[in-house]
């Protein structure tokens, strides 16, 4: 398993594999996260086994933190390891520095209750853990994991104006 910096070649299985994995009302603009990776806030990621593309992940970075933004496994290749394997070759990829990322919350009664409890298990099975901090973004209750200790909504803040910029006070609020 390899996590590559996505290329031209590699731009139409991204943009269908995001198009496919995150709801219309969780995902950014690609133009925006395509604009903000020539700039260096952000990378997009492929993740590929050989020479097949099985995943992507697109994180932003500020300082010493890295949100993982998105994370998708192609639908023909869940289930087979290849989520454990790149996640774990992410967390190495940036150990030095803080990890987090966002998960919806896996309230009663949500439409794809199974799916967030299922990935909420997947990640804390993989060395993440719960924070307390627990958000709206882009009207979306979210909870926020981390790989280490001491993660605030300071620090997370910080990189949600950067990232975000005028719109983050629309799109983020601290529940």
């Amino acid at each position: 398993m390899q996590v590559c910096t996505a290329g031209s070649l590699d731009k139409k299985f991204i943009l269908d594999l995001y198009l496919e994995a995150f709801p219309p009302e969780e995902r950014k603009q690609f133009s925006m996260i395509e604009q903000k990776a020539a700039m260096g806030s952000m990378e997009i990621l492929v993740l590929k086994e050989g020479k097949k593309r099985v995943g992507l992940a697109v994180t932003a970075l500020e300082d010493e933190l890295v949100l993982l933004d998105y994370f998708a496994i192609a639908p023909q290749y869940r289930d087979m390891g290849y989520g454990t394997d790149a996640f774990g070759l992410l967390r190495e990829l940036y150990g030095d520095r803080q990890f987090f990322l966002e998960i919806e919350e896996p309230e009663d009664g949500a439409p794809n209750q199974k799916d967030r409890l299922r990935r909420k298990k997947f990640y804390l099975r993989n060395g993440m853990k719960e924070t307390g901090i627990r958000i709206v973004l882009f009207g979306v209750d979210m909870e926020i994991l981390c790989a280490g200790d001491g993660l605030t909504f300071g620090k997370c803040e910080r990189l949600y104006r950067e990232l975000l910029g005028p719109m983050y006070a629309e799109m983020v609020k601290l529940r």
